[in-house]
């Protein structure tokens, strides 16, 4: 209509529109996100194609270790994790886009809020997987609810150790809490937007699913940031930017046009090589034929003499480590390296996944 206000017909087209929205409760095999859609990126600071892309491919590759990892839970069932979409939505989504009665496991990666949204039916089948039993409960219920997290903990802690070095932050998960969504009360608390992480799920004799994670939308950009940052540095150089990298790596900070101090980023090397032959100490090549014990440590934990008298067998001793978590990697009782644990051939391994810089080794392994 000419004046700008709406006939019946387009009334009528914008009730019938709310219906579809509505949605009716989440039965046994209901889309927990069934009937809504993505949601907008409420305000500034969303997430470019370039970075979605940069972060899809940064979570594709820890996914990859995590399904491994949880693939021992599954009965040594082959699963695969995998991100189809991310994207920023508002805040109020992930409230109003899970339907009630669906799984959450609440599992924080550092200091950022997350959780993951399970359809029912694939919950149940996975709990009942974990505890030894097939097909799908008739609820879900407290056990079921402590076997998702006890699986999303393996995930979430293998899936940080990819990640925290990638994002230069750290992301040592919370301790997981699973819920029954009710109301958006059941949810981390946000503040502004959420990137909304979805993965396709595929586990051996499973049908396939998948379950979405509600990420801080704060973390999401820090990390896509940290991802592009070399890229948007030159880009910026090569533009007539206001940053320097004239510097010598030597001189300390790098002050970007923002006033901002930048250090520049060491990767140490795995392998012994020319240059850090340099730094060693005058005649420390004498001593490379030195043999010294090394130690893998899983975790620590103190205990009362009366709690140690009474062990025997059958007693669980909890360490200070959660599951998933690095090793450190111990010579002559200094720490020089964390890893993750392997099998070789009937043999345990250790696959270094982080591990001090030569100078700061020989430091710690010559320190009282």
């Amino acid at each position: 209509m000419g004046d700008g206000s709406l006939s019946q017909e387009e009334i009528d087209a914008l009730l019938m529109g709310a219906d579809d929205m509505g949605g009716g409760g989440g039965g046994a095999g209901a889309d927990p996100f069934a009937g809504m859609g993505g949601g907008g990126a409420g305000g500034g600071g969303g997430l470019s194609p370039s970075e979605t892309d940069l972060l899809t491919d940064a979570f594709n590759e820890a996914m990859a270790t995590a399904g491994n990892q949880a693939s021992a839970l599954l009965e040594s069932k082959t699963t695969s994790i995998k991100v189809t979409k991310i994207e920023q939505v508002d805040g109020s989504v992930p409230g109003s886009e899970v339907q009630p009665g669906s799984p959450v496991i609440k599992i924080s990666m550092g200091s950022y809020a997350s959780c993951f949204v399970f359809p029912t039916d694939i919950a149940g089948r996975i709990a009942m997987l974990m505890m030894g039993q097939e097909g799908v409960p008739d609820e879900i219920d407290e056990a079921h609810l402590s076997t998702l997290s006890e699986l999303l903990n393996t995930i979430v802690s293998s899936m940080s150790n990819g990640l925290a070095g990638k994002f230069n932050d750290s992301l040592t998960p919370g301790a997981p809490d699973g819920v029954l969504f009710n109301s958006a009360a059941d949810l981390p608390t946000y503040n502004g937007n959420v990137a909304k992480i979805t993965y396709s799920v595929n586990i051996e004799g499973l049908p396939g699913s998948k379950i979405v994670q509600y990420l801080d939308g704060a973390a999401a950009k820090k990390w896509a940031g940290s991802l592009s940052g070399s890229g948007a540095a030159a880009s910026s150089a090569s533009s007539g930017g206001d940053f320097d990298f004239g510097a010598p790596a030597s001189s300390g900070n790098v002050m970007s046009g923002g006033g901002i101090p930048m250090n520049p980023v060491n990767f140490p090397s795995l392998q012994a090589s020319a240059s850090s032959n340099q730094q060693l100490p005058p005649n420390f090549e004498l001593l490379l034929d030195v043999q010294m014990v090394m130690t893998v440590e899983l975790g620590r934990t103190r205990k009362y003499v009366k709690d140690i008298l009474g062990l025997g067998e059958g007693s669980i001793i909890e360490l200070d480590k959660l599951a998933g978590e690095p090793v450190d990697l111990l010579v002559n009782g200094k720490l020089i390296a964390k890893g993750e644990v392997v099998v070789i051939d009937e043999n345990f391994g250790v696959r270094v996944t982080d591990i001090v810089g030569p100078s700061e080794r020989i430091a710690r392994m010559g320190s009282n």
